[in-house]
């Protein structure tokens, strides 16, 4: 296990580096928020979360393909799906970088907040994951006939 993998260790970078953006330039936007009802907002984020996870999952898979192809569909398909949302709820669609901005300003521990930003997009990962594996066949390397020979 990485370091950088432990939760509670990226909510603090977020946090930590939501602050410095904001004494650095004050002007600056506040994060993402909230422009609809709750359960269009979770809903939103849960939908999000669930196509960048499938388009994760279908380019992780070793296809034939150049890398730089695949990074490059990785980057256009999030960005689009970050556009997207971007209206409705901030479209961030990363619990710990929402952490720091709700931190920043005071409105992290909200019902709101927990469901739409935490809730939804590690419920629709689990869901996008469980999907993948029941629509996806797993690649299989030609089998080979294992049959003892007779002499």
């Amino acid at each position: 296990m990485m370091f950088c993998d432990v939760p509670d260790i990226m909510v603090f970078g977020s946090v930590t580096g939501v602050k410095f953006i904001i004494y650095t330039f004050p002007e600056i936007g506040h994060g993402p928020r909230l422009n609809v009802d709750i359960h269009r907002g979770a809903l939103t984020e849960g939908l999000l979360a669930f196509a960048i996870v499938t388009i994760s999952l279908g380019l992780a898979r070793k296809l034939p393909g150049s890398p730089l192809m695949k990074t490059w569909i990785s980057s256009v398909s999030k960005l689009t799906l970050h556009i997207l949302g971007s209206d409705l709820t901030g479209g961030c669609m990363n619990p710990a970088s929402v952490m720091g901005w709700a931190y920043a300003r005071g409105d992290h521990i909200t019902k709101e907040h927990i469901l739409v930003y935490w809730l939804a997009p590690m419920e629709a990962t689990l869901l996008a994951v469980w999907t993948f594996k029941l629509v996806v066949q797993p690649l299989t390397e030609e089998k080979k006939d294992l049959k003892p020979k007779s002499e």
